[in-house]
């Protein structure tokens, strides 16, 4: 899984230019399999793509176009989707998008890590062997992706935040 840490993350969106170069022949959010959220009412950014998560919500495809990869990663199988968006409703992190009539997934570019090389401040890393899942509290959020983002975003900046509160550096 790509992991993002929070703390150096700077809300560049390099990841999402390097993403959506990668898999497509241009350059727009929109392409991009990796989201970055800019929360900045609360002062945090941060980059989102599939957590790999242990649920796996988006596998509930009624047309069984999904299945997992030997990394974790989501496979989709476009002859057989038919884009009715449940695995983008399903995400609870909001991390699936949607161009051209199909949802995007992270592949980890084929082992490339397209975001991990060109993020600027290092906040970005693949993690291999990711087992563990966080999103119990997550799987029943409501909205739509960017909200479901913007509160995954919110959740993990809270420990943060507090430490700023009490004068804490970012990174200490």
């Amino acid at each position: 899984m790509i992991h993002c840490e929070l703390r150096i993350c700077v809300g560049c969106r390099m990841c999402e230019v390097a993403c959506s170069a990668f898999h497509f022949d241009g350059v727009t959010r929109a392409m991009s399999r990796i989201r970055v959220a800019k929360l900045e009412n609360v002062g945090v950014e941060m980059a989102i793509a599939c957590l790999s998560c242990q649920e796996k919500p988006c596998l509930e495809c009624p047309t069984l176009a999904l299945t997992v990869g030997d990394n974790g990663e989501i496979i989709l199988d476009g002859d057989l989707c038919t884009s009715c968006e449940i695995c983008v409703e399903e995400c609870p992190v909001g991390a699936i998008g949607f161009y051209d009539d199909l949802p995007l997934f992270c592949d980890l570019c084929d082992g490339a890590t397209s975001c991990v090389t060109a993020c600027p401040s290092g906040a970005l890393s693949y993690i291999e062997d990711h087992r563990d899942s966080s999103l119990a509290s997550f799987l029943q959020a409501d909205g739509n992706p960017n909200q479901k983002r913007a509160h995954y975003v919110s959740m993990q900046g809270e420990p943060i935040r507090k430490g700023w509160k009490n004068g804490l550096r970012v990174d200490s």
